[in-house]
């Protein structure tokens, strides 16, 4: 980036709510569709970033990600740039499985990921670090080619967490101790070298359709 040039911007949103978000059943690099909750939830995005002067608009390609892509580039006339990298986590043989279930029978390594997510391989799946690698590879080339601009880009739980982490310096072993609500919007700044988190997990644009604790 030229010395003196306007910082990009990059909204980084994580997909609307599905119906294993709902069930507690683990989607990796599965899909499920979109609720009607996560349908208004798209809505809210889309009136919340109606002001922003987006350049480009880039999701994963599981249909979670594009499905709330599609309206927000349909808004601005927009095309949805599709980028393999950001993916979600590939959880392997836990996909498409009721959290309960694995915790029934793989509780260990279901522990393990609870505690030292840094450490694990799901069986058949992915590393934190392997996601973490090719997801910042991603951002940098989108980021690359949108100097001084803004731009969004629809991912999920998984990749936008190692993204923040990395650009908060903290370790994929704090993984849990950050969120990414269905729909939120995280807000990053890359100036020349240094990269800013101006927003984390914000929701407000959400109402009533937020996530909201049981009980």
């Amino acid at each position: 980036m030229v010395r003196g040039m306007p910082a990009t911007l990059v909204y980084l949103i994580r997909h609307a709510e599905t119906v294993w978000n709902v069930e507690r059943r683990i989607q990796g690099s599965l899909d499920a569709p979109l609720t009607d909750r996560g349908r208004r939830q798209v809505t809210c995005l889309v009136a919340a970033l109606r002001g922003v002067p987006l350049a480009a608009l880039y999701a994963s390609p599981l249909e979670r990600a594009q499905e709330t892509a599609r309206p927000l580039a349909a808004a601005r006339g927009l095309p949805v740039q599709t980028v393999d990298d950001l993916r979600e986590l590939d959880q392997g043989e836990w996909e498409a499985r009721l959290l309960d279930e694995v915790r029934a029978e793989d509780g260990e390594r279901l522990l393990a990921w609870w505690n030292a997510p840094h450490t694990v391989r799901m069986p058949g799946g992915e590393t934190l670090e392997e996601v973490a690698a090719r997801a910042r590879r991603a951002f940098d080339e989108i980021v690359a080619r949108h100097p001084g601009r803004a731009v969004a880009a629809v991912a999920h739980g998984g990749v936008n967490k190692a993204l923040l982490l990395a650009f908060l310096g903290a370790p994929l072993a704090a993984y849990w101790r950050i969120r990414q609500h269905n729909a939120c919007i995280n807000l990053i700044e890359v100036d020349g070298a240094a990269v800013r988190v101006l927003a984390l997990n914000d929701t407000t644009h959400l109402g009533e359709h937020a996530w909201h604790p049981p009980g």
